[in-house]
């Protein structure tokens, strides 16, 4: 009857939390984890049942509130930090380690206990204690800082010397000092105090005794422990390492590690690099660079007009206009992921040669030693495996802002904010990164948004998927013309990072080309066209070449009509040289030959 209340009290509370404290789920979400905390449920209540445990214990009841504690603190903390700032999140991973650590702590409670009863309420006790100094920091973080702990705060922690920490200590003052020292004390000697009182009632406990319990019954819950060890516990992919604080601090410390790589290498590409531009002088004047999220062409009016309703009205109609704009409709990702794509979309590195991403020169690099003020401003991540390679890149920029750090809600229309405080007296290259067509589609729109342009919302991801495309044309439209009216925009150029099958679930797996198919297009102004002729020629002569996006860096070299040691116009739409073919062309990491999409639209 005990193990059945807890199975059904640990799964109502840890799906109950995740619905709660969670915003913008995706249906097959909500169902992946109902499953997955049902079927945790079931299985962390096994040690009882071999244990034969048919009432509450002291263990028992610890073991549940640190479960519970586990469960409730991440969510709940980061749903009153984000709620009223991010349309969407999904954290669930916490919960299941909160499920799955009842079970661990109930097996090795049942497997210590037949050695000793004492030893089992004391090394359970301590393992308890030692669990709940997350969940416990956390809140104390809360407590003082009233947010949740975020790179912002976790960066300090690993960027801190000894004498560092001494001075923020002092600065506390003496009041809060000893109120935190005093509750890691209090959680110590809880702690001690429950493994003592369970070894000290251990006679009383309603579980059957060493000598009732036969000895498979002990290799089996053993079994378990090992099990639940191994899936809690795995280094590289364990519950423990993907819970909300210790992937936070995984992913600063990754970054830490790769920024200090990407910065010392940066020292020797920069010591050789040479720039020169082709045509100096001229007013100031802005290039803007769109990286776009998840796009594919396939659902674009622009690229393929045979579509239900007109998801990109905007771009339809600039694609009109050939003298300034140039859309290329056989562009692809060189990748089927954000980071291997950005990384070599920003920089040198490609499927074509055998440069490393730490030693290649990036867009940023080129374009301040040609003379320009680079800003970045990104409604994607800041830190996480998912946004590394952009944010080394972003940070090298003599301004990266992300709309993360702030306080307004993150549609990617935010962003346009930001034309409004780029100085409009110097010569800017200005990079403006998207969230554009990330899942969960229907949250990367503003509901206002879709009511406001007729959208349906009622017929399934594919349709979300078309409004999201359909909301990122307004966001390019919006900063043409801010870009335009203020800055001088003399050339913008649009590209995805990867497409997307919106009617299939994400995998790592290649699934077809619409994964790889992905928006290009150029534009450039009458000033442009007249001072750069031969590049406004190349790329219009050139929109009907094949490209992958790792090509993105060498487009932008030519744009900047620049002569450089680490530019080779061959590798350029915008050079008359351009030397691939469609036979060239590779994309899934030189896995897949583009000469294989047939166009079948898979």
């Amino acid at each position: 009857m005990i193990p059945t209340i807890i199975a059904i009290y640990l799964f109502a509370v840890g799906y109950g939390i995740f619905r709660r404290f969670n915003m913008g789920l995706a249906r097959n979400s909500r169902g992946q984890q109902l499953r997955r905390y049902l079927i945790a449920a079931v299985q962390v209540v096994i040690p009882m049942l071999l244990m034969r445990q048919s009432s509450f214990s002291l263990p028992a009841v610890c073991a549940l509130l640190t479960a519970t504690l586990w469960i409730v603190t991440y969510n709940v903390l980061y749903d009153k930090t984000n709620r009223q700032t991010s349309p969407d999140y999904d954290n669930h991973m916490d919960i299941a380690f909160g499920i799955y650590i009842f079970g661990w702590l109930s097996a090795l409670q049942g497997i210590t206990a037949a050695l000793s009863p004492a030893a089992a309420g004391i090394v359970t006790g301590l393992a308890e204690a030692a669990i709940l100094i997350i969940p416990l920091a956390h809140i104390g973080y809360y407590s003082v800082y009233r947010t949740c702990i975020d790179d912002a705060g976790m960066i300090p922690m690993l960027d801190t010397y000894a004498s560092e920490t001494v001075e923020y200590v002092r600065s506390l003052g003496i009041v809060k000092v000893v109120v935190v020292v005093a509750g890691f004390i209090v959680v110590v000697v809880v702690s001690g105090f429950i493994g003592l009182t369970a070894a000290l009632v251990a006679a009383n406990w309603q579980t059957a005794s060493p000598a009732d319990t036969t000895w498979w019954l002990y290799a089996i819950t053993a079994a378990v422990f090992a099990y639940f060890s191994v899936y809690i516990w795995k280094p590289r992919h364990g519950l423990f390492v993907r819970t909300g604080v210790v992937n936070l601090y995984i992913d600063v410390r990754d970054y830490f590690r790769g920024s200090r790589r990407y910065r010392t290498g940066m020292e020797q590409r920069l010591s050789d690099l040479s720039v020169t531009r082709n045509a100096e002088g001229g007013k100031p004047h802005t290039v803007l660079l769109v990286i776009g999220e998840s796009a594919c062409r396939d659902y674009m009016s622009a690229f393929e007009p045979d579509q239900p309703w007109e998801t990109t009205p905007w771009e339809t109609a600039m694609s009109r206009d050939r003298r300034h704009f140039s859309f290329f409709r056989n562009a692809y990702s060189c990748a089927m992921q954000t980071v291997p794509a950005l990384e070599r979309a920003l920089t040198e590195r490609s499927q074509y040669n055998n440069r490393e991403f730490s030693d290649s020169v990036s867009v940023i690099d080129i374009a301040r030693k040609a003379g320009y003020r680079t800003s970045w401003f990104s409604n994607q991540g800041h830190i996480g495996k998912n946004d590394t390679s952009a944010t080394l890149v972003a940070s090298t920029s003599d301004r990266a802002e992300w709309t993360l750090c702030s306080v307004e809600a993150q549609y990617d229309s935010s962003l346009i904010d930001f034309l409004d405080t780029i100085d409009p007296t110097v010569d800017n290259f200005v990079v403006l990164h998207l969230i554009g067509s990330h899942f969960n589609y229907e949250n990367r729109y503003p509901e206002s948004y879709a009511k406001a342009n007729g959208l349906r919302t009622d017929l399934g991801d594919v349709e979300c998927y078309r409004n999201s495309i359909h909301f990122t044309d307004s966001v390019l439209q919006k900063a043409f013309e801010k870009a335009s009216q203020r800055l001088n925009l003399e050339a913008m150029v649009y590209c995805s990072d990867h497409g997307g099958i919106p009617d299939m679930r994400r995998s790592p797996r290649f699934l077809g080309f619409k994964m790889v198919r992905i928006p290009l297009w150029t534009y450039l102004s009458d000033s442009y066209i007249d001072r750069h002729p031969a590049v406004a020629k190349a790329l219009a002569d050139n929109r009907d070449r094949y490209f992958t996006n790792d090509l993105l860096y060498d487009l932008m070299c030519g744009i900047f009509d620049i002569r450089s040691n680490r530019y080779d116009p061959s590798q350029s739409l915008a050079s008359a040289d351009y030397c691939y073919q469609r036979a060239d062309m590779l994309t899934y990491d030189n896995r897949i030959r583009v000469a294989d999409d047939d166009l079948d639209k898979a």
